[in-house]
């Protein structure tokens, strides 16, 4: 098990004699599955114009806008199980995959890599890239005012400023608050691949709606309703309950799952995203297995912090956040 698991979880682990042996079958990547993952994220990227094409209406636009919004996080998933070397065995293939996924997000894999690891190592502290998605102690009217920021395109282009980092030892959470003439050259260099990709995805969407469907289907989701989305799940992942002051290092290390309603799964977390507590206990399995090591910790007892829904999470902590307030004006 992995350092950055607090000792309290891995003591939980061990009193309720959950099998790590059978992790190792579960850590195994499977190129089949990641083909079918891949095939399937492509075919709905093709599939948002054609469908538009097809059926050109404004009614058609919402769930074309909201398709391209899966696919998206269809790809942050493939990237992120990169992340982890989950895809295939061969280190060079398992980047490749990782580094299409990027591209076609409009970042490099490297850069993504970076700041999910450090994610990984420093969740809920001040170290956090993730922290980009929120504290976990803000409060709702906090998470609006963010999300207005998702909307005016801040999220999009600090997200594009972090990943643009390619240095671990020189890596920063925020590198918006220092940036240099040097920074901004260098991330415009490694940029080159994507900027390629995008292209060809604006070629795609030419030849078959028009230059400016590419604009509204694929580069304004991605820029506004995608980062707002994000802010949602690390909201609904990582925040503190209403009232909770973490009093030692690991109190800071809160994740929870979510059973989500089908739509959400749909939209929000495809390819087991929504399976996150799991991950963060064992960040080496592949999303694909990330059910069967639920069902492996639900069978030994062990307690899932799992919420039913991400929308729902919302507004039970609107009321949770009102119910503190009366009893603070009471006393």
């Amino acid at each position: 098990m992995r350092s950055e698991v607090p000792s309290a979880y891995r003591e939980a682990l061990a009193r309720v004699n959950f099998p790590v042996d059978r992790l190792r079958v579960l850590t195994k990547p499977r190129p089949g599955r990641i083909l079918f993952d891949l095939g399937t994220t492509a075919a709905t990227l093709v599939a948002v114009p054609l469908l538009f094409r097809v059926v050109s209406s404004w009614v058609m636009f919402v769930p074309c806008f909201v398709l391209s919004i899966r696919t998206f996080n269809c790809f942050a998933q493939l990237v992120h199980t990169s992340d982890h070397g989950g895809l295939f065995r061969s280190p060079r293939l398992n980047k490749f995959v990782g580094n299409i996924g990027a591209y076609c997000l409009g970042y490099t894999r490297t850069g993504h890599r970076l700041a999910h690891l450090n994610h990984h190592l420093y969740l809920n502290t001040v170290n956090d890239p993730d922290r980009i998605w929120g504290a976990p102690e803000q409060t709702t009217r906090e998470l609006g005012r963010m999300w207005l920021q998702d909307f005016l395109l801040v999220s999009a282009a600090r997200r594009l400023l972090q990943y643009s980092q390619s240095d671990r030892e020189t890596f920063s959470a925020a590198p918006w608050k220092e940036l240099s003439p040097l920074f901004l050259v260098r991330a415009a260099l490694q940029m080159w691949p994507v900027i390629v990709t995008q292209a060809l995805i604006l070629f795609y969407y030419s030849l078959v709606l028009g230059p400016a469907y590419y604009l509204l289907l694929y580069v304004l989701p991605i820029v506004t309703f995608y980062p707002a989305q994000i802010r949602l799940r690390s909201t609904v992942e990582h925040s503190f309950e209403v009232g909770f002051r973490p009093a030692s290092p690991q109190d800071y290390w809160v994740t929870r799952s979510t059973r989500g309603t089908w739509l959400e799964r749909f939209v929000f977390s495809p390819f087991a995203i929504h399976y996150h507590f799991e991950h963060h206990l064992f960040p080496a399995i592949p999303h694909y297995n990330l059910r069967k090591v639920h069902n492996l910790l639900v069978g030994c007892g062990f307690s899932v912090p799992v919420v039913p829904s991400y929308v729902g999470f919302v507004f039970q902590r609107i009321r949770a956040e009102r119910m503190a307030l009366m009893s603070a004006s009471a006393v």
